[in-house]
């Protein structure tokens, strides 16, 4: 593991970022942190190589909460650091264990920027401070998500939580969205808080990524946040932006793992060959940053206040249908923040060669995960003819006694559009380099005059709710 690192959390006050940063922060207190251990078979070969050196207490570890509310960052930051506290006094004083803690402690930083997704000048603006104050980035977690829920079908859920509990949990069908918002910048809602607000975001500290790579000759990382709700349900050429369909976060973690498939293509072929092909500047030009897919899985949060459910004590209720689900055999459903975090966390500070890949992990296909008769992958893929695999997703798990490890899913192409990870990206870099001419005071406000490239911008209040 590299010595001094920096990572920026987005989301970070609350729900999974919050998680992720308790986790980041515990993890990082012991010399060899347990989620930085090999977990997953990349064969022999790259086993033999693998190595996690331990790294000096007093390395430098930073932790840049990126949260929109400057207040609400400031109270996790204080909670995060009692946190930090609580762990360290469970340690036995005068071991070695106690010793390194309380020296990762007095040397490491949390710190605060404000980033609000939902405009891309604040994203610009957060680029630019986080430039001015660090060298590097070591890493970028993109955690922070939104959805626009219009209201919770609670008859429909009770039958489908009778017939199947599992699958009621692990893919509901039943959280209605609203669709039609856009942002103050004419965007889709879902669609620049959870995909086109964390490529501005990468793109803009794109530099800072590329210099922790040649400082510290390791690869920097962007890990997307994706979701086991993750769908193809939205058309590619019509709604990109995603206002049309009534899917907009099931589509916008789709896009995400398209991207970031094709961001890892792409640095691969630069890695290779020491150059990437079409819109080049959206790679690192030597394959110095990888791009990586988690999921929390199902865990309670805030963002389920949005589903307006009128019924009193319904988060007790929610919590009884996970545990039971839980205990049926669902490894998918946490019930803690930190737990939900350690697909994340291992992804972060494992070793690459620990990390597997498309290209090397052939034994993992679609057609090993069982979908819902409701779901889009359902009856599509079988054993016996496996689809081909876009990408893999690291997902958080645990069995019903709660003890959490990282397990992985392949996410299968999208064979009625194949070029669609390519094309997405060609429209969202395009994008992003209209705002930054606009920026620069040379360029119109988005690729349609000032509108959402789907259609008329309006302003829309929407909720952060649901469970990711």
């Amino acid at each position: 593991m590299p010595k001094e690192l920096v990572i920026v959390v987005t989301g970070a006050n609350g729900g999974v970022g919050f998680g992720i940063c308790h986790r980041l922060l515990v993890q990082l207190s012991y010399a060899h942190p347990p989620d930085a251990q090999r977990i997953f078979n990349v064969g022999q070969d790259a086993a033999r190589d693998i190595q996690v050196p331990e790294r000096p207490p007093d390395a430098g570890t930073t932790i840049i909460m990126a949260c929109r509310d400057p207040t609400r960052a400031a109270d996790a930051r204080a909670k995060l650091y009692a946190k930090l506290d609580q762990h360290i006094a469970t340690l036995r004083k005068g071991s070695d264990e106690h010793a390194y803690a309380n020296a990762f402690r007095k040397s490491v930083r949390l710190d605060t920027e404000r980033l609000d997704l939902s405009s891309v000048k604040s994203v610009l603006d957060f680029g630019k401070a986080v430039s001015q104050k660090y060298e590097f980035i070591s890493h970028l977690i993109f955690n922070a998500g939104a959805v626009t829920y219009s209201h919770f079908d609670i008859l429909g859920f009770i039958y489908d939580l009778l017939t199947h509990p599992i699958h009621a949990v692990e893919h509901p069908r039943r959280n209605i969205q609203n669709n039609g918002v856009y942002t103050k910048d004419g965007l889709g809602y879902t669609w620049q808080c959870n995909v086109f607000g964390h490529y501005v975001l990468y793109r803009s500290v794109q530099p800072l990524l590329v210099a922790y790579a040649r400082k510290s000759g390791t690869p920097a990382r962007v890990l997307w946040m994706s979701s086991l709700d993750s769908e193809p349900r939205f058309d590619p050429d019509d709604d990109w932006q995603l206002t049309k369909t009534l899917h907009s976060y099931h589509a916008s973690k789709f896009e995400v793992e398209l991207i970031a498939s094709e961001l890892e293509r792409r640095t691969l072929e630069a890695a290779e060959t020491g150059r990437a092909e079409r819109f080049a500047d959206a790679v690192a030009p030597h394959g110095e940053v990888h791009h990586l897919i988690v999921s929390p899985g199902i865990t309670s949060t805030n963002m389920s206040a949005g589903l307006n459910i009128p019924i009193p004590g319904w988060r007790y209720l929610m919590l009884a249908a996970f545990w039971l689900v839980r205990f049926f055999g669902s490894p998918h459903v946490l019930m803690s923040l930190y737990s939900a975090a350690v697909a994340t966390v291992h992804i972060a500070l494992a070793p690459l060669l620990a990390i597997p890949t498309v290209r090397g992990a052939p034994q993992l296909s679609p057609a090993d995960v069982a979908y819902p008769h409701w779901h889009s992958y359902y009856g599509r893929h079988s054993k016996a003819d496996p689809p081909r695999v876009l990408a893999l997703r690291f997902g958080s798990e645990n069995d019903r006694w709660g003890r959490d490890w990282p397990g992985v899913i392949a996410v299968p192409v999208w064979e009625e559009h194949p070029d669609a990870p390519e094309k997405l990206l060609e429209r969202i870099e395009r994008l992003y380099q209209t705002y930054l001419r606009a920026e620069e005071g040379a360029g119109g406000a988005t690729e349609d005059g000032g509108k959402g490239a789907n259609g008329h911008a309006t302003n829309g209040d929407a909720t952060n709710g649901g469970t990711r």
